[in-house]
């Protein structure tokens, strides 16, 4: 039995019901990575037993070759699956969570983030709800709805328009176009001037032209 007490399993594909059950004994939790799954082994993991067990389930991205860019673009394909062949077991509060507090749980890190808690690390994202609401809000977002990021109460990146307000402190931030949505990414600022985003974007560019 290689499943110990508080052991995070990704993909935890090729498992039974008895197998599962140590998992809930042992408060081992799943990380799902279900674009992956589908793309690697045409199947994902029984999420719904996997609940209905008892198992706290959290996402991830798995790698880029085969899973995400992003977790927006990872929650969005665990939705899919949940509306189309679960079901619909899961809520969107749910899903949220598994990006969340679930996903805090899994690394170890439940003391610190995943909540909004008093004491807690301010790592902090929002989104925009003019189109869909609540926990919505979040899954159906795409790169031009994150509002603002934040890590540690410091703004990371965001809507320009909200960096540049004066209790946010990021007007000094570089400027960035995504989707046709004036943000601005705080890379120099986060890094002391060791990076900025525009020496990043090159990089990337050139990488992506084959350069050297």
């Amino acid at each position: 039995d290689l499943i110990q007490k508080q052991t995070g399993v990704v993909h935890g594909i090729a498992v039974t019901p008895a197998d599962v059950a140590k998992y809930r004994a042992d408060m081992t939790a799943l990380v799902w990575s279900p674009r992956s799954n589908v793309d690697l082994y045409g199947d994902t993991a029984s999420v719904a037993m996997y609940d209905r067990m008892g198992v706290q389930i959290s996402l991830g991205t798995d790698w880029v070759a085969s899973g995400s860019m992003n977790m927006a673009r990872e929650l969005r394909c665990a939705d899919e699956l949940n509306q189309k062949y679960f079901n619909k077991h899961f809520s969107d509060k749910a899903l949220w969570k598994m990006v969340t507090q679930n996903a805090a749980f899994a690394t170890g890190f439940h003391k610190v983030t995943g909540m909004l808690k008093a004491g807690y690390a301010a790592d902090i994202a929002l989104f925009d709800a003019k189109t869909s609401k609540s926990y919505r809000a979040v899954i159906d977002a795409g790169v031009e709805d994150t509002v603002l990021v934040l890590r540690g109460g410091k703004a990371l990146y965001g809507d320009t328009n909200v960096l540049k307000l004066p209790a946010i402190d990021g007007a000094t931030c570089e400027d960035l176009d995504v989707c046709g949505v004036a943000k601005k990414a705080c890379v120099a600022k986060d890094t002391n001037n060791a990076a900025t985003l525009a020496a990043i974007r090159t990089a990337g560019e050139t990488d992506a032209a084959g350069g050297k």
